[in-house]
């Protein structure tokens, strides 16, 4: 699933996700050599040097249900492909 991240200082990121539960997000950025991981921390998306990220819109692709959302996460924007 193709997710627009947010960064602190409002930067936005292209990523691709990897997996996801209620407390972790692991994500493929373009130019990292790694998966990128996210804590849900006092109910924010956190790095872990605690900068806050925010999901700023999934898309999801074809043949994956539009209704798949991520537990206690709501996107700027949700779009299907």
């Amino acid at each position: 699933m193709h997710t627009v991240l947010i960064l602190e200082g409002g930067r936005r990121v292209d990523a691709l996700l990897l997996s996801a539960s209620p407390d972790r997000l692991r994500v493929a950025i373009p130019g990292r050599g790694d998966a990128v991981e996210y804590r849900m921390i006092d109910g924010q998306w956190r790095t872990d040097r605690g900068g806050r990220v925010e999901i700023g819109a999934l898309l999801v692709a074809d043949g994956m249900s539009p209704s798949y959302s991520l537990p206690q996460t709501h996107a700027r924007t949700l779009g299907a492909t």
